[in-house]
Formats: structure tokens, sequence, C-alpha cells
């Protein structure tokens, strides 16, 4: 079956992103997508009012929660309001919004029902190297605890169905929900797919995400939540 733009809403988890949160969202509706909420994680500076100038659906958190708390907030507003696809997007400009369709190219080839964007697929891009550190060893952790074995686990960018939205109930409210997705998925019996998509490295996107010490941290929640929940 055919995805078309009205059917899909684009998630944007954003904290602190109002140098960017603007062009983003401009880029976005570019490519026709009009449906677009922005999850403001507790922002202390203008990103709610970007986002809502914008023409964005903004979700406010009172205070900052994390990625991960933030994702489940706007999959759970998609799946009340109905939407039959979720695509999830960094706030900081690093994704291409002309890859969204090659997302949902895959996910209508191989009937998936999660299209994770794979950054180490597409030769054009250039990964720093400590990214590539942290995102081998995330890969190692996470598929240890996976049937299959994902190249990417740590890519933000990712198209859900209707099947993904009604079953995904994220915990992790930090980074680990790119793990945690991808084992609960297994569990749900998902099928999960990769893409190869661009990315672009900025002085600005280089400052967010993950580092060693956050990468630890998100390591043992993801151990934790497997263990005992």
């Amino acid at each position: 079956m055919q995805i078309e733009k009205p059917d899909i809403l684009i998630i944007l988890p954003a904290y602190n992103e109002g140098s960017m949160i603007e062009e983003v969202i401009s880029k976005i509706r570019d490519e026709g997508y009009t449906n677009i909420c922005v999850v403001n994680d507790g922002s202390s500076d203008d990103t709610f009012e970007k986002s809502f100038s914008s023409g964005a659906t903004v979700l406010t958190h009172i205070k900052n929660r994390g990625a991960g708390a933030a994702v489940q907030t706007g999959i759970s507003f998609a799946r009340k309001i109905g939407f039959q696809y979720v695509v999830l997007m960094d706030s900081d400009g690093q994704h291409l919004p002309e890859d969204i369709n090659t997302l949902c190219k895959k996910m209508n080839t191989d009937f998936a029902d999660i299209v994770v964007g794979n950054r180490f697929a597409a030769k054009q891009n250039e990964i720093p190297r400590h990214r590539s550190f942290y995102n081998s060893i995330a890969n190692v952790y996470t598929n240890l605890f996976c049937k299959n074995n994902y190249i990417d686990t740590q890519s933000g960018f990712r198209l859900l169905n209707r099947k993904a939205i009604d079953n995904l109930n994220l915990k992790s409210r930090d980074f680990g929900f790119c793990s945690e997705m991808l084992i609960a998925a297994e569990r749900n019996q998902l099928q999960v797919d990769e893409t190869p998509v661009r990315v672009i490295y900025t002085e600005y996107s280089l400052g967010k995400g993950q580092n060693l010490f956050v990468g630890f941290k998100t390591a043992m929640s993801i151990f934790w939540r497997i263990v005992f929940d």
C-alpha cells in the first residue's frame, strides 16, 4: 500500500533547539509533509515559541525528561490521533527530509513495521570517528539482546507503521530508547529493516547526542530494564 504524506506524522524531540528548529521544520514542509509535532522537552530557550510560530503542533514537558520520554510522548500522541505512520527525526538538522521517501519505499518493498535509517551504509556520509566508535559499542551491546544483527542501532531517523505505533511503549527516558525500540520490536514480533540514509554533521549537531559517559549510562539502563522489567 502506498504511503501518503498526509498519513505521516513527523515527530521532532527537541531540547533547547531554538537556533535550529525553524529551519528544520521549514525543510520538512518543503518536502510536502504538513503534519509536524515538536515535543518540547522542557527547553529553557525559545524552542516552544519558534516551533509554534512555524506551524507545528507542540507538546511540552514541563521539565526535561530525556529523548526517550519525548519520543514516547510523540508516539502516544500519534496513537491517540490515529496517524498511520510516524517518522522520528532529530531536531538538530542532521537528517535530510528528502530521505523520508527512502524510508517509505523500504517499508513498502519489505513490508516492514519499522525502518531504521542506516547512516553507515551510505558511502558519502562523513561520520566522525568518535561517533563511529560509540555506535560500534552500542551495536554490539544491543545486538546481544536481538535475534537479528543491526548495523545502526543508534540512528534516530526511523519510520513506524500503525502496528508499531500501537505496540511500542518505551520506558527508556534517555538515548537508550534507540536500542529499547529494536529489542521491544522483536519481542512484539515486529519486522525491522534498515536502509541507507544521508546525514550531515555540523559543529552544532556534534555537540548533541551521546558521548562515552552517556553511552555507558544508557547501556546500564537498558540492561536493568531487560533483566528486571
